[in-house]
């Protein structure tokens, strides 16, 4: 997908992956959306990675069963539900951690988002944070940590714009910059 096929949806669906052929090809191309469209962004190193090591659907969905009951004693549960267009097209994913952990307070929080390099600059990001927001909210929890590098102005305006306080930035030997802690009270 190129930036000139832009999804532009009127309606938009947040929900988790189906192990059906529509989501299958869907899938395939939002990750060679990745794979071939965000090479140098250093803010999307994480999924790529992940991206590259899921080389089929079925790594894919097992990876997302796994998330519900991780085996490593450091990871929670993770919830991913995917943005799609009307069209059936993958436009970003939200990740929404079901505990928290000291680490993940400084690392990662309760949400990540991402959106396809293709459908940046639309609102999906907004969209993908307040779905996660809403779901904590269901949850009854008093605030979400999420985080953002200092040097992605995109998504730290997104955090900003639903209410992220900013707590306090971490720097580390593992980050080439420092890492922004916020809170979103809910």
């Amino acid at each position: 997908m190129t930036n000139a096929e832009t999804v532009e949806a009127t309606t938009m669906e947040i929900r988790t992956l189906r192990d059906n052929a529509a989501d299958a090809a869907a899938f395939a191309t939002y990750r060679s959306d990745w794979l071939n469209h965000d090479v140098a962004n250093p803010y999307s190193r994480d999924i790529r990675a992940r991206m590259v090591k899921e080389a089929d659907y079925a790594q894919t969905m097992a990876r997302t069963l796994q998330n519900l009951q991780p085996e490593a004693e450091w990871r929670v549960p993770q919830l991913d539900y995917y943005l799609f267009a009307d069209s059936g097209a993958i436009v970003g994913e939200t990740g929404c951690r079901l505990a928290m952990t000291p680490q993940l307070a400084e690392t990662g929080g309760h949400i990540g988002y991402a959106v396809a390099p293709s459908q940046r600059g639309h609102g999906a990001a907004g969209q993908l944070l307040d779905f996660a927001l809403a779901f904590f909210l269901r949850r009854h929890e008093p605030y979400v940590i999420i985080t953002a590098f200092k040097g992605n102005a995109a998504s730290r305006h997104v955090i900003e714009s639903r209410g992220g306080v900013l707590q306090k930035m971490v720097t580390d030997d593992a980050y080439a910059e420092p890492l922004c802690i916020y809170r979103i009270y809910l």
